[in-house]
């Protein structure tokens, strides 16, 4: 009885042990599909409100990332933002940016377009895409000058901050009419770390295998005992 107990004992170590190494790897393959996935432009969704992928005050979501949003406010404030990098344009580009008040004192930074844009005191609806915020300055700071796209950087204001950053698309005037402007590009953000895909596809592969290897080694273990014995008796007989 004690060896059936010991062998059961044994068996559900290895069902265990194995069941683990296969879920690391299912773990594994999961990671790989979202890495795939951020890589890759993905289907436009509708606009929706801000409020409903971001909330001010939070860091923002992955799901948020590249949503095309809309929110109303009025400036407070504005900056310039040199040094910012647009696809196809050789030369570094100068954005003009306002940090606009929402209700319930929260504020967003919002991209209004390349160089200066014109300032404005009116309450406006601005549809744009939701970028999370820049961890690299692109210039150098200053009175009025933004070294990178990040709320962190005015956070002096006693408004609560939306994590990120909004390229406005449109700003429109709630009493009618839209405000033109040298708008920026706002094309999606796409992950570049496609490198980490095959790297989840190893370890997809090694956490399988060792799956595998748990069931596989007491039978080795047996085989090479069994082949000692016949050698030891073969010893004996010579």
């Amino acid at each position: 009885m004690k060896a059936m107990a010991r062998k059961a004992l044994a068996i559900l170590a290895l069902f265990i042990l194995s069941a683990t190494f296969f879920e690391l790897g299912l773990w594994q393959l999961h990671r790989a599909q979202a890495t795939h996935k951020i890589a890759h432009a993905q289907p436009e969704r509708a606009v929706i409100d801000l409020e409903h992928v971001a909330a001010a005050g939070h860091n923002l979501r992955s799901a948020a990332f590249n949503r095309l949003v809309t929110f109303t406010g009025s400036y407070i404030k504005y900056y310039s933002a040199p040094g910012q990098l647009i696809d196809g344009v050789d030369a570094p580009q100068q954005f003009s940016v306002g940090l606009m008040e929402l209700s319930g004192s929260r504020a967003i930074l919002v991209v209004r377009g390349i160089d200066e844009a014109q300032p404005t005191n009116d309450k406006l609806i601005v549809t744009g895409r939701l970028y999370p915020h820049q961890n690299e300055d692109h210039a150098n700071p200053a009175a009025g000058v933004l070294s990178r796209l990040d709320p962190a950087l005015v956070a002096d204001t006693k408004n609560a901050l939306f994590d990120g950053y909004v390229i406005a698309r449109t700003e429109s005037l709630v009493t009618g009419g839209s405000i033109a402007a040298n708008r920026a590009p706002s094309p999606q953000l796409i992950s570049t770390v496609g490198g980490f895909y095959w790297q989840h596809i190893a370890y997809i592969i090694t956490w399988w295998f060792m799956a595998l290897l748990v069931w596989c080694a007491p039978f080795y273990n047996r085989a090479v005992k069994r082949r000692i014995e016949a050698d030891k008796s073969r010893e004996t007989e010579s």
